[in-house]
């Protein structure tokens, strides 16, 4: 007696290959259904606009705020707009609209104006300093003159009480430049080390399909889904033949 055995996997392969084609029918048809699906999806415009500017060494409050930002700076925008301030020295905008030109405009000014401001209070800095540095550069003239009358009037007395009055005043003059000398080199290292803030990159482009994704995404589906259909279609057909029986 023969014994009586199945071989489940292989009859499934044997009826996928004969069904072979539908493996192309099916994902071709998911794909297409994907792809149309994608170009459904509404966008905030055909082109989209970017802009990213460095503050340099402009650290204010205000400019970590993203929509005091696009209140102060974006409110002539007509598209969509987002404001992101990734970090304290950089400030990114992202607005769309329907034409080039338009946007193009739109970003200009939005770049332009507020690197306006921020050059404002970059020179409102850089003026600040240099005053300061300035004032102890007087002061160091002004403390080394006095120094050297101090060291003639010790030179010529030999009054214990004037000796003693004036190599006090002497010291402390020498403090005194010593402190005001680095305090000017300080400051004015600052002034070097100051960054300017600067466009960093700006541009307008088209709108993102995201039609190939989702044609990829409808192919892969599409696989899947003819597994199912073809496992339930050999699953309804080894259903009838059992009733037959």
């Amino acid at each position: 007696m023969a014994e009586n055995r199945t071989y489940r996997l292989y009859d499934s392969l044997e009826f996928f290959w004969k069904k072979k084609v539908w493996f192309i029918i099916i994902p071709v048809i998911v794909a297409l259904l994907g792809y149309l699906g994608s170009m459904l999806i509404p966008k905030d415009g055909e082109y989209v606009a970017k802009s990213t500017i460095f503050t340099g060494s402009v650290k204010l409050e205000a400019l970590t705020n993203p929509e005091h930002i696009q209140e102060r700076y974006g409110q002539h925008f007509t598209g969509a707009t987002e404001v992101f301030v990734p970090t304290r020295s950089y400030i990114k905008v992202e607005t769309h609209g329907n034409n080039e030109e338009e946007l193009t405009k739109e970003i200009s000014k939005f770049n332009d104006q507020l690197l306006e401001d921020l050059m404002v209070q970059h020179d409102k800095v850089i003026q600040g300093t240099e005053n300061y540095a300035n004032n102890q550069a007087s002061l160091i003239e002004t403390l080394k003159t006095a120094i050297e009358s101090y060291k003639g009037i010790l030179s010529d007395t030999e009054n214990l009480t004037v000796v003693n009055n004036f190599s006090a005043l002497l010291s402390t003059a020498e403090m005194d430049l010593k402190n005001a000398l680095a305090t000017e080199q300080r400051v004015r290292n600052d002034i070097i080390t100051y960054e300017q803030p600067a466009l960093a990159n700006t541009y307008v482009v088209k709108t993102k399909s995201y039609g190939l994704e989702g044609a990829i995404a409808g192919f892969i589906l599409g696989i899947l889904a003819a597994i199912l259909i073809l496992s339930l279609w050999k699953y309804i057909l080894e259903a009838r033949g059992s009733k037959r029986v």
